[in-house]
């Protein structure tokens, strides 16, 4: 998420595929889907290393906005093969990005796998009678 004068929301993998690289430079993801102000809006992303002009920018969105910013890297890794970092970082000007892990589709199904195997046995589980006898 990125907030500023506009807040901007989209998600990518940790570890995206990149449209364009430009080694030692940027890359590229085209095409993210997400929001800008609660408006649905189609962009394409760029990444700058840390000796290029930029680290983040917003091209060709559905709503005509770019951005431009410079401040920390936000990957690690190669232009090529990028991994994001994860945490909040200030970038100029007066834009703050928020890099946060969302769970995979994997892990979710894992996750609903294991509540609906607890909720089987609990439901298999079944009722003990126990007769007792007193006297004769």
């Amino acid at each position: 998420m990125i907030t500023g004068s506009q807040t901007i929301k989209f998600i990518l993998d940790s570890s995206p595929a990149p449209t364009a690289v430009d080694t030692s430079n940027y890359f590229r993801v085209d095409g993210t889907t997400g929001t800008i102000n609660g408006a649905a809006a189609t962009f394409n992303l760029g990444f700058g290393s840390p000796t290029y002009f930029f680290n983040f920018g917003l091209f060709d969105n559905s709503i005509g906005s770019s951005i431009f910013s410079t401040g920390p890297t936000l990957y690690t890794g190669s232009e090529s093969a990028p991994t994001f970092k994860l945490g909040t970082f200030a970038l100029a000007p007066a834009y703050s990005v928020t890099i946060s892990a969302v769970p995979e589709p994997a892990s979710w199904a894992l996750l609903l796998a294991g509540f609906g195997g607890l909720g089987m046995a609990i439901r298999r589980r079944r009722d003990v009678t126990v007769r007792v006898r007193f006297g004769g």
